[in-house]
């Protein structure tokens, strides 16, 4: 399993198909993602073999399932899939596949290259696709998650009773704060496609019918926090200098190789507010240094991203108050500003792990960082593989830690075992 919707139907969260060309003010404005420098040295597969990074997929994407199982189809540490000449894979839409071929789901046998054979016709692999994106979901699995009240499976529907899990998001829906979201790490996880659309971030049925990204737009963000503050919040916020909270995703786009996938991870359970500076400073260096990293040394990693706490700014008499995007009738907060993001990178063959850390709020001393905001003993200078300023409170102040002593102020991750550190 890699590391795991947008309109309610039929108990089910559907995502919409399509995406838009967002306004400038919704932009999720995260750093490009850039290729990783390959050098391609080993030859393709003797069967067949799809480049996971290149235009044999046409858009829009089916899905790979591997035959007669649930599974998205594995892919190999340089980023390709491979398929053994005269074995097959399964091709998936959610709407059907487009001309020349028809229905959701075909299952295709390999002849060689990018060549499978489908009813006794031979296809080149740019001919198999959809007539729309597929459509993802998310799913609750009908068990409760450590601090939250419930675990959604995010996924795709296949044929008959099966499902596709991508990702699993641990979500409160009283507080509507998502504690969570587990998903895998591999070496080829670096070898992502690219060039793949952002599309809206959808509420995908959850948090009770609200617009929420509307919530998340600059103007409605910064009405809400003046009323928190009972006052005009306006020295809080900088567009210019991307000084505003944005839609920060836990399991990130680039997290996931295969275009549905990525289009998969657009959804508000798998956000929460996030200051730009951090989500395009220190943030993002956590997950790309993650990514990489996993890719060089050959690492096989489970992955819990999630938040904690609720952040702070000061009212016009200087108390401290918390920060939400929105609230109930009672007035209780909802979709809360975290006060810190963090990843628990596990690695299972070693039982090794760490915890990386970002403080959420560009708009704190250090002294107020050392008083509320340092969880647990520092040891990133054990780290040399992300390329973070971490002392950098703008970019978002950054340290890591050992699993075990986070787990004890941080107490809604699900059991695990953890012996030593993973660096």
């Amino acid at each position: 399993m890699k590391c795991l919707v947008l309109i309610a139907f039929s108990g089910l969260f559907l995502a919409s198909a399509q995406a838009r060309i967002l306004p400038a003010e919704d932009l999720p404005w995260e750093l490009p993602e850039v290729p990783v420098a390959v050098n391609e040295i080993e030859p393709r597969a003797a069967g067949c073999s799809i480049k996971i990074r290149s235009s044999e997929l046409k858009d829009p994407q089916p899905l790979l399932i591997k035959s007669d199982t649930s599974e998205i189809v594995g892919f190999s540490d340089t980023g390709y899939v491979d398929v053994d000449k005269d074995k097959t894979i399964e091709f998936h839409c959610t709407s059907s596949l487009a001309s020349p071929l028809s229905g959701k789901s075909v299952t295709a046998k390999c002849v060689g290259g990018t060549t499978f054979k489908i009813d006794d016709k031979e296809h080149d692999l740019s001919a198999i696709k959809c007539t729309s994106w597929p459509v993802f979901v998310g799913k609750k699995s009908g068990s409760s998650c450590n601090g939250g009240t419930t675990l959604i499976k995010v996924g795709f529907e296949l044929s008959g009773s099966r499902f596709a899990t991508q990702y699993e998001v641990c979500f409160n829906e009283d507080e509507e704060v998502t504690r969570y979201v587990y998903h895998r790490l591999e070496p080829g996880n670096n070898y992502y496609a690219t060039g793949v659309d952002r599309i809206t971030f959808g509420a995908g049925g959850y948090f009770a019918g609200k617009n929420v990204d509307k919530l998340y737009t600059q103007a409605v963000q910064k009405e809400t926090i003046d009323k928190e503050l009972d006052m005009d919040s306006s020295r809080f916020f900088d567009s210019a200098k991307n000084i505003f909270l944005a839609r920060g995703h836990m399991g990130a786009k680039a997290d996931f190789v295969f275009a549905p996938e990525q289009r998969a991870t657009f959804l508000f359970i798998n956000a929460a507010p996030q200051w730009q500076t951090f989500n395009a400073g220190n943030w993002a260096r956590v997950e790309d240094g993650v990514r990489a990293w996993v890719a060089k040394e050959n690492k096989h990693v489970e992955c819990w991203t999630g938040v904690w706490g609720v952040t702070t700014l000061p009212n016009k008499n200087g108390e401290q108050r918390q920060l939400y995007l929105s609230h109930d009738n009672n007035g209780n907060g909802l979709i809360p500003v975290p006060k810190l993001y963090f990843r628990v990178v596990i690695e299972p063959s070693t039982k090794k792990g760490i915890v990386l850390i970002g403080v959420n709020n560009p708009h704190l001393s250090l002294e107020e960082i050392k008083r509320d905001y340092i969880l647990c003993t520092d040891v990133s200078d054990r780290i040399n593989w992300i390329s973070w300023k971490k002392t950098d409170i703008t970019a978002g102040y950054s340290y890591a830690c050992e699993v075990p002593e986070f787990r004890k102020k941080v107490t809604h991750l699900p059991e695990f075992s953890v012996s030593g550190l993973l660096v």
